[in-house]
């Protein structure tokens, strides 16, 4: 499932346990906690690689009842919910390198929604997140816990990464980059050498920090191949490197939404590269989505407009679509329909898809 199908089933079934298999770095915690924001609910995250059976079940403790007798009870660990009426999702990640008597704990709360006799409330959601077994040091989970778990085989297109780094302050030359090799964009498939780095999609958003703190695009020295090489690999590193020296286009939304005209022959020389206008397409419709009214008006919509009649028609159909599906281009592309060139313009577009 790509991350809007597996958000859907997450957010549409509360009471069903649910387990996501995949590779490293591919963004299943992120997919949990976007879920919980949209839901607007709290996600408590346990790392399970991490725990001891005593951060699961508890501390024992002696009470004393009303008649001098004495049993034992578990103090209930901090994360686990005990407000009957509170709602969240309790992600335990990492679920298939947690040790045996860690996962014997965990069982009773996936099984049962229970825990040592506190049950969990009805609104939580159990999310459970487990790596591919060709990649780590597993152990082989109990079919008693695995069929109590919907499985979904989390597969995040490239597309998916694209869209969800434009709306997150991921750097053009990144995502331009990726958009032309979105083979870099994970480890490669198959055993992978012991020490060697590799690229994935974490390692891409952090390597994106260090653009960000060190200015490493407008600089373009060594530091850039350095930083890259300690985040993706020495093969990529030069990739990039050399990509940012030569290909890279450094057009941004701003220059299309504020100021079309002045970088209009920049702009039309960016269509015969598919995905630098790709790119720089999803960014206008994100900066479009994020600005307020005052710094949106009549000229950067009709700016908008004369983009989307310049873009390649593979290009221009997928920009419809999300511009359809943005809170604030929705209205904006409605309002265009009215104009007769914009039905010529959908029809050729739908006519060579």
């Amino acid at each position: 499932m790509d991350i809007i199908q597996t958000k859907t089933i997450i957010k549409s079934f509360p009471k069903r346990s649910i387990m996501l298999h995949a590779k490293h770095g591919v963004g299943k915690s992120s997919v949990v906690k976007e879920s919980a924001d949209e839901l607007g609910i709290q996600c408590v995250d346990v790392r399970l690689s991490q725990c001891e059976v005593g951060d699961i079940k508890g501390l024992p403790y002696t009470k004393t009842d009303d008649d001098g007798n004495k049993s034992v009870h578990f103090a209930k660990p901090e994360w686990y919910p005990k407000d009957p009426n509170s709602s969240g999702i309790l992600f335990f990640d990492e679920l298939n390198r947690a040790s045996k008597e860690v996962l014997q704990a965990v069982f009773e709360i996936c099984l049962d929604r229970r825990l040592d006799g506190l049950d969990l409330p009805d609104k939580w959601i159990i999310v459970s997140a487990v790596n591919s077994d060709d990649e780590y040091d597993v152990v082989d989970l109990d079919p008693a816990l695995q069929d109590r778990f919907f499985h979904i085989d989390f597969e995040p297109s490239a597309k998916d990464w694209l869209s969800w780094a434009g709306k997150n302050g991921v750097h053009q030359a990144i995502t331009q980059f990726v958009a032309r090799n979105e083979n870099l964009l994970d480890p490669p498939v198959g055993n992978l050498e012991s020490g060697r780095v590799y690229p994935s999609r974490r390692s891409w958003v952090a390597f994106n920090e260090f653009i960000s703190n060190l200015d490493l695009i407008e600089k373009n020295d060594e530091m850039l191949v350095l930083c890259a090489k300690g985040w993706l690999g020495r093969e990529v590193a030069i990739m990039f490197q050399k990509y940012v020296s030569s290909e890279f286009s450094i057009l941004e939304a701003k220059d299309v939404i504020d100021d079309f005209e002045k970088n209009k022959d920049d702009i039309e020389a960016s269509c015969s590269d598919i995905e630098i206008i790709s790119s720089l397409a999803r960014s206008v419709i994100e900066e479009c989505n994020k600005r307020k009214a005052n710094r949106f008006g009549d000229s950067q919509k009709e700016n908008v407009y004369n983009f989307f009649m310049m873009l390649p028609n593979d290009v221009a159909s997928d920009t419809w679509v999300g511009l359809l599906n943005g809170s604030k281009t929705k209205k904006l592309a409605i309002s265009w329909q009215a104009k007769p060139e914009i039905a010529e313009r959908l029809s050729e577009i739908y006519l060579s898809s």
